[in-house]
């Protein structure tokens, strides 16, 4: 037997409560109030799907309760019935959050109506609030102590509420360019704020106009309905424009329209809307290079990048590389406790230049885990796909460098991140310290501790 949708009626009127009772328990399992406070005492009980108001219910305010309601259960849809007409009522009762307003007396096939129009949107609502984690998954955090990652994050930060500007993300493939992209749309902390990807290979190039910029039905032969583009439904959001160098010249045209003007037009519409959207784009291609070969547009990129961030790659920050295992491992383990690195194991980590950057590190980590056989892992294979021909099987790479521990790699990599600094700044200790983000303090102790304490201040 299919279960059927609750409704629960709140009157202070007993005879039209056991009327509507009567008119609506064929239909829907159906509970009564005759005040708020026992209308309260079942909604608690999570069993109801539409609440229906009477707007005047003895000394309460309707419009009180509506808000009360939907601040404490936000899935119930409310109905409120009442005797007054007035068009000022009714758009109070929406504004609390009323899904509608029904003027007493009225047919009850018209009461039937909109319980079942307001049973659709509750499990609309349900269903999106399963879908929740999939539309906007929770960002991955960059980890990392790395003057270079920290440069980069301090810039992201200095970001938070000027949506006005737009930024490009540079980076090679696998730097992690969307988890910042991400970053910087979730520092807004604001979640209805849209965040709409747009991944310029993956859209076939006869339907890139059609999914950035939206259709009217009949558009063209397949356009059986109106859509909106992808620009349409980052408004007043972010919209990631990923990849942004593989997208076609001539497109590029119509995306810096949409960029200046703010407004897009759909395809078949001779209409437009104003829009207000940040656009983060992302890209591993030289951009410049592909100006200079007449593949890309200048105009658009000045356009796309009022703020650049580049994302250095994981060569250049290995001493963040400890951590990162660390999350992998609690990430993608399913055992419980865990299974750990060995040294000998992170001095292969430390001693590779990663040329996929952080998505073969993690690629690499799943594999280690999946092949341990026992609580330590004691070394690993990192598979040289560059290399790799139809039908050969992965092979480990050789690894640079020399045997190491992970401590003195770590001492070698911020000796010399430190010395470059000190160059760069004329071997002068104060902006040196600055640039690096180091208390004196600690600045001070790693040049005693790495030999560089002679330097000339």
């Amino acid at each position: 037997m299919a279960h059927k949708s609750t409704v629960l009626l709140v009157d202070d009127d007993e005879l039209l409560l056991s009327s509507f009772e009567h008119r609506l328990k064929s239909h829907f399992a159906v509970f009564l109030a005759t005040g708020a406070t026992s209308a309260e005492n079942i909604l608690k009980t999570g069993n109801v799907d539409c609440v229906v108001l009477d707007l005047h219910l003895g000394e309460e305010k309707g419009e009180q309760l509506i808000r009360q309601w939907k601040k404490t259960y936000p899935l119930v849809e409310i109905i409120v019935l009442s005797g007054q007409k007035e068009i000022t009522t009714a758009i109070e009762c929406m504004r609390s959050g009323a899904l509608d307003y029904l003027v007493k007396p009225m047919e009850p096939e018209e009461l039937i109506m909109a319980i079942e129009k307001a049973i659709e949107s509750r499990k609309l609502k349900t269903n999106l609030e399963k879908l929740e984690p999939l539309i906007r998954p929770q960002p991955v955090p960059f980890l990392g102590s790395s003057p270079a990652l920290k440069d980069v994050m301090d810039k992201a930060n200095l970001l938070k509420h000027k949506t006005h500007l737009n930024v490009l993300i540079l980076g090679e493939s696998g730097t992690g360019k969307e988890v910042l992209a991400r970053y910087l749309y979730e520092q807004e902390e604001n979640n209805q704020r849209p965040f709409v990807v747009a991944n310029m290979p993956a859209i076939p190039v006869n339907l890139l106009e059609a999914e950035l910029f939206g259709v009217e039905k009949g558009a063209f032969t397949d356009a059986k309905f109106n859509r909106p583009g992808k620009f349409e439904l980052a408004d007043s959001g972010d919209i990631f424009l990923d990849e942004i160098g593989d997208l076609p010249i001539e497109v590029q045209s119509k995306i810096l329209r949409v960029l200046q003007e703010k407004q897009v037009q759909r395809l078949g519409s001779n209409k437009t809307k104003n829009l207000s959207f940040r656009a983060i784009s992302a890209t591993n291609q030289p951009l410049s290079e592909m100006i200079l070969k007449g593949k890309f547009r200048e105009d658009l990129l000045y356009r796309l990048s009022d703020v650049v961030l580049f994302l250095p790659p994981l060569r250049e920050r290995k001493c963040d590389i400890p951590l990162l295992v660390e999350h992998f491992i609690k990430k993608h383990s399913l055992e419980n406790p865990s299974p750990t690195f060995a040294r000998n194991a992170m001095d292969q980590l430390m001693s590779y230049e990663w040329p996929g950057n952080v998505r073969q590190l993690e690629s690499t980590v799943k594999r280690a885990l999946a092949f341990a056989k026992s609580g330590q892992i004691d070394s690993v294979e990192v598979y040289d796909l560059k290399n790799l021909t139809p039908g050969a099987h992965p092979q480990s790479v050789n690894f640079i460098g020399d045997s190491k521990d992970l401590e003195s790699q770590v001492k070698d990599f911020e000796r010399k991140t430190i010395e470059k600094t000190l160059q760069k700044n004329g071997g002068k200790k104060t902006p040196s310290m600055k640039e690096l983000g180091l208390t004196r303090a600690t600045f001070y102790r790693k040049l005693h501790d790495l030999g560089l304490s002679e330097v000339n201040s």
